[in-house]
């Protein structure tokens, strides 16, 4: 995926020796045939030429970056806002976007600080911009998530190493599971924009010994921690603090850690966190201890009060992660072992190194908390793709690319493979009744071959031209892959409305009750009530609550609280006053 360098090479096919020079970093060419027509042992035309090869560098960013984009951004206000996170911090910034707190979070009308407002401040503008909707609040996450990408080429083409970006750049705008949760309305994929920003900026700040790209770093790493909280402060310090101990490079450890601790870069942090911090303990009673306290320090050990995280065993981010690159999985596998070792002491090797050592302690830390989730390790594609790539980008300057894209047509060959033998077992009986058994609506169902006959024939197609030796073609046309499961995976999201969101339940009640009437919640707001507030219900009366969610705000709200007794029903059918009772269970 980038120009040719024109470097004259000798190489060896089939025990000859000629001169070559390499007209791509993808491939060689023979630079003068014989009076028989032959470059060395081979006949020229048999000497594979990329598809794409005279394609300026800018022309193979943007097409990464489209395919990216169309993963990321097409259809995103489909699915209708479901319930539970979705819906929970839609309320909150449309609350900000109706004139409420822009310091203290209001969920249903009573504070909620279990995160920053990063996120809620960035829906909030897009909703007073654009208005509120599906995709308008969910465009921040997506818009952080394409930025990524983009961040990834940026960053290779800045060390030098156009191949590495492209690559990591397609694998995170394109690995199935970090779309599908960057299209989600979650902390995690506008945190990790910023976090992966601040420790790009902190690997070349420490390869270069510049102090500049140190303090450049804190102004990410400041919004990183006012977009989820101090764990991105904690993990970055955590990476900083191994690679100090473990692999300080040329740097003595005492003069490394003086680096670190650059007063000016310690300035620039909290001058941007402080602020808000500051003004929310003023704020908001109580604030303190439970946002610094329980929402980091008792959610890591699993005591969070009140109780509302997921737990597993050791290994549970296992499969999380291979979901979550799934049909990158065995070109990456392949790539790590069959890839060129990196022994080079540049930039691209550091930052390469870095990567793959943050990469094992975010799946080491997040096994051992208490509380997990799928999204906690998101920051982990990204940072696996960057290793890799660097490999990939290795292999090219030393001229072994040619060896090792049949080995990256191989791992796409076995994804599509295994598509095409899931699309042989979807006819077998017992295939059937599980996917009706799980709720897969009828015309889904009637789509899952084509679903793996696309994904199969795209991924196939890709490792065909990748065998041939056509990497940035091979490498795009696999990428694509993505886009039928992506937009299937919107489709099923759309027909499944009625399952995870209560848009329709709120049409029926609004075309059923007069206008003013007022709507109840019998306990079940967290899991499957919360998209109400969304469409149109504020506030929403929840019956002897079980959220935890609310539990902060309702504990810190003596008067107007959502969480009510059933008194309150019969009271309000004492007074007369019109009323709707949704009982999701």
């Amino acid at each position: 995926m980038g120009k040719g360098r024109g470097r004259g090479l000798r190489r060896r096919i089939g025990g000859s020796t000629y001169n070559a020079r390499l007209v791509s970093p993808w491939v060689l060419r023979a630079s003068s045939p014989d009076d028989a027509g032959h470059c060395g042992s081979l006949p020229c035309d048999s000497v594979p030429t990329p598809f794409l090869r005279n394609a300026p560098d800018w022309l193979l960013d943007t097409l990464v970056l489209l395919v990216a984009a169309i993963c990321l951004l097409w259809g995103l206000g489909g699915p209708p806002i479901r319930d539970n996170n979705e819906a929970l911090y839609a309320d909150i910034a449309w609350a900000m976007a109706r004139g409420g707190s822009w310091i203290i979070p209001h969920l249903d009308g009573v504070p909620y600080i279990e995160k920053p407002p990063l996120l809620y401040w960035l829906m909030a503008t897009v909703f007073k911009l654009f208005g509120v909707g599906a995709w308008q609040a969910r465009l921040p996450d997506a818009l952080a998530a394409w930025l990524t990408s983009a961040g990834c080429i940026a960053l290779g083409r800045h060390l030098r190493a156009p191949i590495a970006g492209r690559f990591a750049a397609l694998v995170t705008g394109t690995a199935l599971g970090f779309v599908l949760i960057a299209r989600t309305i979650l902390f995690d994929p506008l945190m990790l924009l910023f976090w992966l920003s601040a420790f790009a900026l902190v690997v070349l700040a420490v390869h270069e010994r510049r102090r500049a790209w140190l303090r450049a770093a804190a102004v990410p790493l400041a919004l990183a921690t006012l977009t989820k909280g101090p764990e991105a402060l904690l993990l970055l310090g955590l990476i900083a603090l191994l690679q100090l101990l473990l692999a300080p490079g040329a740097w003595q450890r005492g003069a490394l850690l003086r680096f670190y601790l650059d007063p000016w870069a310690i300035a620039l942090f909290v001058l941007v966190t402080a602020p808000w911090h500051l003004a929310a303990v003023h704020t908001q009673p109580g604030f303190a201890w439970f946002y610094f306290v329980n929402e980091t320090v008792m959610r890591f050990l699993g005591k969070r009060i009140p109780d509302d995280f997921h737990t597993g065993p050791w290994w549970y981010y296992g499969p999380k992660l291979l979901i979550g690159f799934l049909q990158w999985t065995p070109v990456l596998a392949l790539l790590a072992w069959r890839g060129p070792a990196l022994r080079a002491g540049n930039a691209l090797t550091a930052s390469a190194r870095w990567a793959r050592n943050a990469a094992a302690v975010l799946t080491v830390f997040f096994s051992m908390a208490g509380n997990k989730g799928a999204y906690y390790l998101l920051p982990v594609v990204p940072l696996v793709a960057w290793w890799l790539a660097a490999k990939l980008q290795s292999a090219s300057d030393e001229g072994t690319l040619a060896d090792l894209q049949p080995w990256l047509g191989a791992g796409a060959a076995l994804f599509g493979l295994s598509a095409f033998a899931l699309w042989l077992g979807s006819w077998t009986p017992e295939l059937h009744s599980h996917l009706l058994r799980i709720g897969l609506p009828p015309a889904q169902f009637a789509a899952v071959p084509h679903l793996i006959i696309g994904t199969a024939a795209l991924a196939l197609l890709g490792a065909g031209i990748l065998a041939a030796r056509r990497l940035e073609l091979g490498l795009l046309v696999f990428g694509l892959a993505a886009i039928v499961m992506v937009n299937f995976a919107t489709d099923l999201a759309i027909a499944k409305t009625s399952d995870t969101s209560q848009k329709n339940v709120a049409a029926a009640i609004r075309a059923a009750m007069p206008g003013g009437a007022e709507v109840f919640s019998w306990q079940t707001f967290e899991d499957h009530d919360a998209s109400l507030l969304l469409y149109g219900f504020r506030p929403l009366l929840v019956i002897d609550s079980t959220s935890s969610d609310l539990w902060f705000g309702c504990h810190h709200t003596l008067q107007g609280s959502p969480c009510v007794s059933p008194l309150a029903l019969v009271q309000a059918r004492a007074e007369g006053r019109a009323v709707a009772i949704w009982v999701s269970r």
